[in-house]
């Protein structure tokens, strides 16, 4: 799903609050009274669509609230009713940033955006996701992390769980054959830790989630949003360690003697 774009939002409210402005014409109610009519500022038939735009607006800007459109009304309540919760709604999100600052809910926890996520992932995501194809976007991520890692080992005869398995590797580098350092061998218990963990995160997330999105049915293995969403950071995550860690290579001269 596409995060929202608020100043749309915001220059659509805006503009169904114009047009359905009630504006005075020359004409009049009846011949004794002469009371003056009033219609909307455009034709019904554009404050009628825009109506419609408004309204998906504000159940997409506020998804957790109930509101009650009262499309049972004549259309000049609806139009009314609207236009009152507009005049409500607004100064919400035009302010939003400073109202969640002030009296924001402490236990909401922080937030991830997409675009914050690895280059790697995201950006071989982000098509799919736009288009509501999760599965295909958790493929695509961990298909480029998987080529990001060969790239960096300069190895193309091993992939994803094997590549990860020999990256990360505690044994010292051979040739053809080098590792990715996460931590120093100064602590040797530390760097045994980080180094297998790595292995194990990096093989779990192949085996567990890219392998399932690549050759199980959709009916077998459905993925929502929030899932995919976490499924990506997790290989955002790897992304940030691979990228990160340090190239050792073997020592030609001391293998060659050897």
């Amino acid at each position: 799903m596409m995060p929202i774009n608020y100043e749309w939002v915001l220059a659509e409210w805006d503009r169904f609050l114009k047009i359905s402005e009630r504006v005075k014409t020359d004409e009049t109610r009846g011949e004794r009274s002469k009371q003056p009519i009033y219609r909307f500022a455009a034709t019904e038939e554009d404050v009628r669509r825009q109506a419609s735009v408004v309204r998906q607006a504000i159940l997409a800007a506020f998804p957790s609230e109930q509101f009650n459109f009262s499309m049972d009304r004549s259309f000049a309540v609806q139009v009314k009713e609207l236009r009152e919760l507009l005049n409500e709604l607004i100064p919400l999100v035009q302010r939003s940033e400073e109202i969640a600052a002030n009296i924001g809910d402490d236990n909401r926890g922080p937030t991830i955006s997409a675009e914050s996520l690895h280059p790697w992932v995201w950006d071989a995501a982000r098509p799919h996701w736009e288009s509501g194809n999760y599965r295909a976007a958790i493929h695509a991520a961990a298909t480029n992390v998987n080529s990001r890692l060969r790239k960096k080992l300069g190895r193309h005869d091993v992939s994803e769980g094997k590549a990860v398995q020999q990256a990360f590797s505690i044994e010292d580098p051979e040739v053809n054959r080098p590792r990715l350092r996460l931590a120093s061998k100064e602590d040797p218990d530390h760097f045994k830790s980080v180094q297998v963990g790595a292995i194990q995160f990096g093989c779990g997330l192949f085996s567990a989630v890219r392998n399932p999105v690549a050759h199980l049915a959709d009916d077998d293995h459905d993925v929502e949003e929030q899932e995919a969403l976490e499924s990506i950071a997790a290989f955002s995550l790897l992304s940030r360690w691979i990228d990160r860690a340090t190239l050792e290579v073997a020592d030609t001269a001391s293998s060659a003697t050897n």
